[in-house]
């Protein structure tokens, strides 16, 4: 009969997972895994260790040098601001008559025929 104290060891030694590595499985497990990942140390990483990422010849410019424009190119400074977009959707009934919304409702009233006109987002 085995100790205790080897029983780990001996079925890490036979290929076999112990208990601890293993994950339960069912809706107690996810409890158990849970309360398992959430008692294992966290490991911080500090922003000055981490390597800088090399430089790509691919990378985006905003703006080409003085030095780099080409003869005759006038190279100025501009001022990016943000903007706001609305998007208006424009509906046609079968009878021809159409209408702008802002809103994107499944089912809108014709104003000329009256009837009822069902529309598909668009893609």
């Amino acid at each position: 009969m085995a100790r205790a104290e080897n029983v780990g060891e001996h079925a890490t030694a036979l290929g076999r997972r112990r208990f601890v590595d293993q994950a339960v499985a069912g809706p107690l497990g996810r409890l158990v895994n849970g309360l398992r990942n959430r008692f294992t140390p966290t490991v911080y990483v500090d922003g000055c260790d981490v390597p800088d990422l090399p430089e790509s010849p691919y990378r985006a410019r905003l703006t080409i040098p003085v030095e780099h424009a080409p003869e005759g190119v006038e190279v100025r400074e501009r001022d990016v601001v943000r903007g706001r977009m609305k998007v208006v959707y424009e509906v046609r009934c079968a009878c021809g008559r159409r209408w702008f919304n802002p809103r994107l409702e499944r089912v809108q009233l014709c104003p000329r025929c009256g009837r009822a006109v069902l529309l598909q987002p668009p893609e």
